[in-house]
């Protein structure tokens, strides 16, 4: 049985919270390094590229590769020729490997069982967002999706998990943030919303060491740790 939640809304990260999307993040990228007569970038090397938007990946891509992108106009105009073609790519075929990570679906319908109100924020571009959730069947479980690009700020910044929060109805102090990065949890702390984090995501930098206020291992640790901060939050200080 499921925790019950004590929460009104629960907010997800994507690529490495709900979904693992590296295979086809790096089938994109090698389609768009090809066009550009470039060698690969091996799957294992993607993680460390997700977490702060599109064009960040394809720097990174890009610097892996030995081509790192110039600084100035023709570099900025580079990147946007790069990035638009690996948006292109990705959103053509974005779920051929493709997963929601064990026990997500499982975790999302019970929420939604208890009433509590579901929202996706993420820097993957709103696009290819849409594409994914909806390829994978998990787009009506949300009642808000915030991409890149719906508005210019990005995680860590708090305005998008703000505005999720806004159009999912839920006030900062009833949620939770769930995700994988120190992004997750730079924009959960200036928004006011407790965050878990979990650790087989595409952090930086070791999970433990990324500030969040529960740290799980598998999705379905998920429910248990909302309780678990609950209660934490709950005690007299």
């Amino acid at each position: 049985m499921i925790t019950p939640c004590p929460f009104d809304g629960v907010v997800f990260d994507l690529d490495g919270t709900l979904i693992d999307s590296v295979p086809d993040l790096a089938l994109a990228l090698n389609a768009m390094l090809d066009e550009e007569g470039l060698p690969h970038v091996r799957p294992e090397q993607v993680p460390a590229f997700v977490g702060q938007g599109a064009r960040v990946l394809v720097t990174k891509a890009m610097a892996a590769v030995g081509r790192p992108i110039p600084e100035g106009a023709a570099g900025a105009a580079t990147l946007e020729r790069l990035h638009d073609r690996f948006v292109a790519l990705y959103e053509a075929e974005p779920v051929r490997g493709t997963r929601p990570y064990d026990g997500a679906v499982a975790v999302l319908d019970a929420l939604r069982a208890q009433g509590v109100t579901l929202g996706v924020c993420t820097n993957k571009p709103q696009g290819p967002t849409l594409g994914v959730l909806e390829a994978l069947g998990l787009s009506g479980h949300f009642s808000a999706v915030v991409g890149g690009g719906v508005i210019p700020e990005r995680k860590p910044d708090p305005a998008p998990l703000l505005l999720t929060l806004e159009r999912m109805g839920v006030a900062p102090d009833r949620a939770v943030m769930v995700g994988d990065t120190p992004y997750d949890v730079g924009a959960a702390r200036a928004a006011g919303v407790p965050v878990i984090l979990v650790d087989y995501g595409y952090s930086p930098v070791p999970p433990a060491e990324a500030g969040a206020d529960v740290l799980v291992s598998s999705f379905a640790e998920v429910p248990a740790a909302l309780a678990r901060l609950a209660a934490t939050r709950a005690k007299p200080a």
